[in-house]
């Protein structure tokens, strides 16, 4: 009978232990036998049975974060936007194309083991890769909470934890150092996305939103922000004069040329535009591609202190 018992508590515990949760971040699995489980940005759970040894990285967003842990790469994407850099352990890696445009067939030429994808561009190439068998991680990289979760994801990847936490933590204090200099109580944004056809507002949900989320600032589109997953939406001249902000920031990507003459005809082409506070005040500016469209990554620091000069010229931000 006593055998009996302890065979039915040893059952209880095996089955206790199954049922455990696990956290949705990345985590080894040492009781599967498999190298890692991570769930990325579409809560697909991805394992990978061994440590990869030839990733390809399709966003030049995500490039960074392999460098910061000193990462190997099979292939990566081309890197083409105005500013933007390739870290030198790239430069002799194979390139399958750039981030709007992957060529599968030079993805699949480098042989990957893992390849590690853009939520906002690489939905459909995901697919078609799982269906050959190479495991895909999925991530969005807009907010600085996204940039900490990425450098998290890839130190599992590569088996840097350690390298990814030092790298996270020195992000934290130069962030912080910035953020805890502005005022607690920001002045009123209005952050404006101008492209050759269209002008739009962006939310706190996109990369020049959240940096200025972060600086305290009041953004005016925030009570649109609906689900989160929008980062823009239609600009209004009636909805900016009403609300009046005190500093107005312009985003571009395209043709300078033609992003001139969209803001020359709908912006300051509109009477109501040189009422406005910040115009009178001088305090609209136009923010860098590099830092505010595409995701700064590991310069997250440099571009939040870029924002703060702006905003607040009379502190000196590093």
């Amino acid at each position: 009978m006593k055998k009996i018992c302890l065979l039915i508590v040893a059952f209880c515990l095996v089955l206790l232990t199954g049922c455990a949760p696990q956290n949705d971040a990345s985590q080894s699995s040492g009781s599967s036998g498999a190298y890692a489980v991570v769930t990325d940005d579409r809560g697909t759970v991805v394992t990978l049975a061994q440590k990869p040894q030839r990733v390809v990285v399709l966003s030049t967003s995500l490039l960074n974060f392999a460098a910061a842990v000193d990462g190997d790469l099979a292939g990566r994407a081309t890197v083409k936007a105005e500013d933007a850099s390739l870290p030198e352990k790239y430069q002799h890696v194979p390139d399958v194309g750039p981030v709007y445009n992957v060529s599968l067939e030079k993805v699949l030429a480098c042989q990957p083991d893992l390849v590690i994808a853009s939520a906002d561009h690489h939905e459909k190439l995901a697919a078609q890769l799982e269906e050959s068998h190479i495991p895909v991680l999925v991530l969005k990289t807009k907010t600085y909470d996204d940039v900490k979760r990425n450098l998290e994801v890839i130190g599992k990847v590569y088996g840097k934890e350690e390298a990814a936490k030092a790298k996270e933590d020195e992000l934290d204090q130069a962030v912080h150092a910035v953020t805890d200099a502005v005022p607690a109580q920001g002045k009123r944004v209005a952050i404006l996305h101008v492209t050759p056809s269209s002008v739009s507002a962006e939310l706190p949900s996109s990369i020049a939103g959240d940096m200025a989320d972060l600086l305290h600032l009041k953004n005016i589109a925030a009570d649109a922000a609906g689900d989160g997953q929008t980062t823009r939406i239609p600009y209004s001249m009636e909805s900016l004069v009403q609300a009046d902000p005190d500093v107005i920031f312009l985003t571009s990507m395209g043709s300078s040329d033609k992003i001139e003459k969209r803001i020359r005809e709908d912006i300051q082409g509109n009477p109501a535009w040189a009422a406005l506070t910040a115009v009178k005040a001088g305090q609209v500016y136009v923010l860098p591609e590099k830092y505010f469209l595409l995701n700064p990554g590991l310069d997250y620091p440099k571009a939040v202190a870029y924002m703060a000069r702006l905003v607040y010229p009379e502190s000196a931000h590093e």
